[in-house]
């Protein structure tokens, strides 16, 4: 069993594969991934992709049957960049697996998994939701490592958080979880609080941390994010009691409006971003303090996921220059549950900075402008991302 990074950088000098499982949740949480560079990450993830390019064909064939034809020896980690994108619905040049889910939601279940499983459905925005199956193990995985993002954030096992996401949604449970990972105290908004309950529940418990979405962009926002309560309106429910008690403002979900960071810097509050999504999480981060990354400018997040901004060049995807803006993509790496290889879930990102160029002590290249976009595969082979 590695139990220390230290442990984790001499197995895989050496190692082909590994199973991600002989690694402790620890680890795989752990902040070293983001005190050690691109190339080094690189080195260290590769046995483990190695394992789980292994695995998929073999234990998900009905979405990656073509991999097994496919021979990668993985002895470089340049060989990720001949695969194609996995996205929801097929085209010409990607996996799609939604038409799939519709026959059975079970593809997305690896047949090697004999543990219990919770299943997470996706948003549905544009067609049919689609499930991530999660084991507990991945559960603890991903919980430790949201831990380190409200450390990013500045929070301490001091706080009393306050949850107001959708308890229902993946996120919104991670959420709590991760506060009591953290050692903090932790409320959950009930789904039949309103605005000024909240507030009362804010002044009568002292919260300190509020964890909550900003306020739909466009209803449609509104109406998939389980909607009922976000920070616009708690301001008006309440704005005096925000001012007096709530310190930081962990907001997620949407990129940050321009209101509300005044209002945040007005009042001399902490805010910051995050991001994930019901399939990784989490995949990048804002700090508090930071320099060039926060508000909308995030840090990638490494260990349990590998997260790329990618773009097509001479047929295969590789990674953008700094400035430019590609395709999101993400690999479960520690993961027994649903595996995704290169699956872009529909979001564009610019790579803002690339690894050690902040000065906040987190090493990790810095994305900014995420935004959502109606065909991943317009973006790869006729929008921004062409190379």
């Amino acid at each position: 069993m590695i139990k220390t990074f230290q442990e984790l950088l001499e197995k895989t000098k050496t190692a082909e594969k590994i199973e991600p499982k002989v690694v402790e949740q620890e680890v795989w949480s752990s902040k070293e991934w983001e005190r050690i560079g691109k190339t080094q990450t690189e080195e260290i993830l590769r046995p483990f992709l190695a394992f789980q390019i292994e695995r998929a064909p073999k234990n998900m064939p009905e979405i990656y049957g073509q991999y097994a034809s496919k021979k990668i020896s993985f002895k470089d980690f340049k060989d990720l960049y001949t695969l194609p994108a996995l996205v929801k619905d097929t085209t010409n040049h990607s996996i799609g697996f939604r038409k799939k889910v519709r026959t059975t939601p079970y593809v997305m279940l690896p047949r090697d998994v004999e543990t219990a499983v919770s299943i997470y459905k996706s948003g549905g925005t544009r067609g049919m939701p689609t499930p991530t199956f999660i084991t507990e193990w991945d559960r603890g995985i991903e919980t430790k490592a949201v831990k380190k993002v409200y450390e990013y954030m500045g929070m301490t096992a001091k706080d009393v958080l306050l949850n107001t996401y959708n308890p229902t949604h993946k996120g919104g449970l991670w959420n709590s979880l991760a506060g009591l990972e953290l050692g903090a105290k932790v409320l959950t908004r009930r789904t039949t609080d309103t605005a000024a309950e909240i507030i009362e529940t804010i002044k009568h418990y002292r919260v300190t941390v509020l964890a909550t979405v900003q306020g739909p962009l466009n209803e449609g926002d509104k109406i998939k994010k389980g909607g009922g309560v976000d920070f616009i309106s708690l301001i008006e429910a309440g704005e005096d009691t925000l001012e007096d008690f709530v310190q930081t403002l962990f907001i997620s979900g949407y990129k940050l409006m321009p209101e509300v960071i005044a209002w945040a810097e007005t009042h001399d509050k902490k805010v910051a971003n995050a991001l994930g999504s019901s399939e990784a999480i989490p995949q990048a981060t804002g700090t508090i303090p930071g320099d060039i990354c926060k508000y909308n400018n995030l840090h990638l997040l490494n260990g349990p996921h590998y997260v790329e901004i990618v773009k097509q060049e001479s047929g295969q995807l590789v990674p953008v220059k700094r400035g430019e803006t590609g395709i999101l993509t993400y690999t479960t790496i520690a993961r027994e549950g649903t595996i995704y290889i290169r699956y872009a879930p529909g979001d564009a990102a610019k790579l803002l900075a690339y690894s050690g160029e902040c000065d906040c002590g987190i090493k990790t290249p810095i994305i900014s402008d995420v935004r959502r976009i109606d065909i991943p595969e317009d973006t790869i082979t006729a929008g921004c991302c062409i190379g």
